[in-house]
């Protein structure tokens, strides 16, 4: 019974101080887009399909991954479907969508969450892992796309348009900001309400089964790991959360470093680490199905293959700089 008050108290403590930043982030994000800002940034978008010589069409999915890569996806499938990309560019053009990922998440969880929790020097470091796969994806899209010859021209308008609104438009209609909380709140009350709640389930399930020791499969797993790193056998418990729950699992390592049971090293080194079993766990389980759906078992697939391997490489060249310097 204490194990599991214990972790509904720890649960409660984390899905109130993460749903507040979560309902801030993503709101905030999809208003921006319901106040129709997005042509706004279309300079912004344009110049990277140009320099990768990919059509606007690219720039326009790479845009609205700003406010939701699954739309983003869904549109990159659409126009795919319509002829206007084809397959080397859907694979492109879906790589790229994952690149503003990159910022979104650092403004809703890395500066918000692993800044306070890590402090700003391991915090640094975390980030950097997470920014160079950013940065690996965009130099991939730029190199592959530039290889394949000039962009051809596609038929139909330019997909920027559908975001401009002139007074001439009888389809023009400019709401009130009170409609734009309201159109705000029916497009995203949905998402928000899943992720706290696989936020709170998951991070419930694991604390129940870490205090419980019914993870210690798992950890028995991990430990040759952590012996090979040369990391203190507490990193384990931490570690395991993280696989299952990085939000959860940097916030138990945060834990272990204020009350000085492992040192900053051991816990970037464990969270860099952990990383490489955590990444290709969740792809397999969560992104690889969702692409598939989206982009078919082909495209799909290597979009899935191709985003996970960028991410491995940054974590591996990240733990190779923290154990050599």
């Amino acid at each position: 019974m204490d194990i599991l008050l214990s972790s509904i108290l720890f649960t409660l403590d984390l899905v109130f101080r993460m749903g507040s930043i979560m309902f801030i982030s993503l709101f905030g994000v999809e208003l921006f887009m319901q106040m129709g800002l997005m042509r706004y940034l279309e300079p912004f978008g344009k110049p990277v399909a140009k320099a990768a010589r990919l059509p606007a069409e690219t720039a326009f999915c790479f845009l609205a991954a700003i406010g939701s890569m699954i739309a983003a996806h869904t549109m990159a499938a659409q126009f795919h479907a319509d002829g206007r990309l084809d397959d080397g560019e859907l694979r492109l053009t879906g790589i790229l969508n994952t690149v503003p990922f990159h910022l979104k998440e650092t403004l809703t969880f890395q500066l918000p969450i692993v800044l306070p929790l890590l402090g700003g020097r391991l915090a640094m470091i975390y980030i950097t892992a997470f920014w160079l796969t950013g940065v690996l994806k965009l130099c991939y899209v730029l190199v592959r796309g530039r290889a394949r010859g000039r962009v051809q021209p596609k038929t139909g308008d330019d997909p920027f348009s559908a975001y401009e609104c002139t007074p001439d438009d009888p389809k023009c209609i400019h709401r009130s900001f009170i409609r734009l909380l309201e159109g705000t709140w029916h497009a995203r009350k949905k998402m928000f309400f899943k992720m706290t709640g696989v936020l709170a389930v998951v991070t419930l399930v694991v604390q129940v089964l870490t205090a419980s020791g019914m993870l210690s499969w798992v950890e028995s797993g991990i430990a040759p790991l952590t012996s090979a790193l040369g990391l203190s056998p507490a990193v384990i418990g931490p570690l395991t959360t993280y696989i299952f729950s990085p939000v959860a699992g940097i916030s138990y390592m945060a834990t272990l470093l204020t009350q000085n049971t492992i040192t900053g090293y051991e816990a970037i080194t464990a969270l860099i680490a952990g990383g490489l079993l955590m990444i290709p766990v969740t792809r397999l389980r969560r992104t690889l199905p969702r692409y598939i759906a989206i982009y078919g078992g082909r495209n799909g697939s290597a979009i899935c293959v191709i985003t996970m391997m960028f991410a491995l490489l940054s974590r591996i060249l990240v733990l190779a700089w923290i154990l050599l310097f």
